[in-house]
């Protein structure tokens, strides 16, 4: 199946943020207000005229950020119209928006709801006050299960819930609190996270001074395992490295990324990536709305991912899934087996019980997925000569 026919997703950024999290390197901005968003959705608008719309059936919508649910709904709304307006929608249509417990009312969620949003994916992070606050989210306890009340109440039956493990001074009675706080609320979906410390973050820099510590790479070790067996339990089952769903609630659109399926994107720093070719926006929100308005391109840069390039991201990412990557589908789409074209990396690999192979499958092991990374070096840092079309 060629890429252009293949189910595809748009990401729509929605950069504005009350508070920056301290972990947090995203692309966003503080101390904006209800001006900008509207000049800056106009501008989401007008991009979106000018796409080149790809010929497969459209699945998703994911609205991220940023806070999307910090803005007047009715602004995501308009994004929505406007992209109606140009594509069929499939009719298993997923359209998510990220909301931040504290950003949202009853009625907000009901216009959300109205306008076609059926997939929430809400920030809880943790269910210890004290650790919310030293993350700078602007959000509570209390707040959390409100939002999810409310979001019932909308109308939404699809509901995930993101929480971070690994954070400073948090044990595992306080993890496993948050988990099972979490599963009462009874989402139909779970991101699970560990912290990652990028550069340049408050994070980091109180992690240099000494004013935090980290827990040991073995305690998040148990924190991931014991909560896989929970959640298990629990009916929620692992699909990917981070993401937990019941039967029928995976994520379409993560699921285009991981299955380097094309996704288009609109706003200040956003990534779109179509048949080998990724590209993405200037990151400056102001920037961007004056290049929109002025009839610029917003892009900032793009790269073209030669076929070796572009098999060796179909492995890693297609690896982060419990189904692993299927020898067939990889045959179908490039025309190898990826075993033969990738031979002595997977040999590798597989001698340090990293990934198991099989006549259907390539699989990440137990211990490949604790060192998921070092695996996506390993098919990374492949040589071409292992990697001949």
């Amino acid at each position: 199946m060629s890429p252009f026919t293949l189910p595809w997703g748009l990401y729509v950024h929605i950069p504005f943020c009350q508070a920056r999290c301290t972990y947090c390197d995203f692309n966003t901005v503080t101390g904006m207000g209800e001006g900008d968003h509207i000049r800056y959705v106009e501008a989401l608008v007008r991009e979106w005229s000018g796409e080149e719309i790809p010929d497969g059936p459209m699945v998703s919508i994911f609205f991220g950020g940023g806070t999307p649910s910090l803005i007047d709904p009715q602004l995501l709304a308009q994004v929505i119209q406007a992209v109606r307006a140009r594509v069929p929608f499939a009719a298993e249509m997923e359209i998510t928006v990220e909301t931040n417990p504290g950003t949202v009312t009853d009625d907000k969620l009901r216009i959300l709801r109205e306008a076609g949003v059926n997939r929430l994916s809400i920030g809880a992070q943790a269910r210890q006050n004290a650790h919310l606050i030293a993350l700078n989210r602007i959000h509570d306890v209390a707040a959390i299960d409100d939002t999810v009340r409310m979001a019932r109440a909308a109308g939404f039956a699809n509901i995930s819930l993101d929480a971070i493990y690994g954070l400073p001074g948090q044990t595992m009675a306080e993890w496993q609190e948050t988990v099972e706080g979490l599963l009462r609320l009874g989402p139909q979906h779970l991101s699970l996270y560990a912290l990652i410390v990028e550069a340049g973050t408050p994070l980091q820099q109180q992690l240099e001074r000494g004013a935090i510590r980290l827990p040991h790479d073995d305690v998040t070790a148990e924190m991931a395992d014991w909560a896989e067996q929970r959640l298990t339990d629990a009916g929620l089952l692992p699909y990917e490295i981070s993401n937990y769903a019941q039967p029928g609630y995976e994520s379409r659109h993560n699921r285009l990324y991981w299955q380097l399926e094309p996704y288009l994107a609109l706003g200040a720093g956003a990534h779109a990536y179509v048949e080998g070719r990724r590209w993405w926006n200037m990151r400056g929100v102001r920037r961007y709305m004056e290049m929109v308005e002025d009839g610029r391109d917003p892009m900032d840069n793009e790269e073209k991912l030669s076929r070796d390039e572009e098999m060796r991201e179909y492995l890693w990412l297609g690896l982060r899934q419990r189904r692993g990557v299927v020898r067939m589908e990889f045959q179908d789409r490039f025309g190898r087996d990826p075993v033969v074209v990738f031979e002595p990396a997977f040999a590798a690999l597989n001698e340090q019980s990293l990934v198991t192979v099989s006549p259907a499958a390539i699989q990440l092991t137990r211990r490949g997925r604790d060192v998921a990374n070092v695996v996506a070096r390993a098919l990374v840092d492949a040589s071409p000569s292992e990697a001949h079309s």
